[in-house]
C-alpha cells in the first residue's frame, strides 16, 4: 500500500488534485503512469484508499469538492480503468 500511496503523491498530495487544469491533469497522467509501474496491480478500492490518504487533510481550496469520498472514487475508477 505504501508503493501506492507514493505512486499517486506527485498528483493526491496537491490541494487541487480535482482540478482539470492542464498542471493537474499532467501530474493525474504521471500518477497513472507511475501506478502503472508498480509490481502489483492495485484495486479500484485500494486506489480510492490511497487517494483518500493524500486529500481526507489537504487544505480546502476555492472549488475543492464538497464530498470529496465520491471524488476520490471516481478518480480511483478512472485510475483503475488505465491499468
Amino acid at each position: 500500500m505504501n508503493q501506492l500511496i507514493e505512486a499517486l503523491e506527485c498528483w493526491a498530495g496537491r490541494p487541487t488534485w480535482f482540478s482539470p487544469h492542464p498542471s493537474d491533469q499532467q501530474n493525474f497522467r504521471k500518477a497513472v503512469s507511475n501506478v502503472k509501474k508498480l509490481s502489483f496491480t492495485p484495486s479500484t478500492e485500494d486506489i480510492y484508499a490511497a487517494i483518500l490518504h493524500h486529500v481526507q487533510d489537504a487544505p480546502v481550496m476555492l472549488g475543492t469538492p464538497s464530498n470529496i469520498e465520491s471524488e476520490a472514487m471516481k478518480f480511483a475508477k478512472k485510475i483503475a480503468v488505465k491499468l
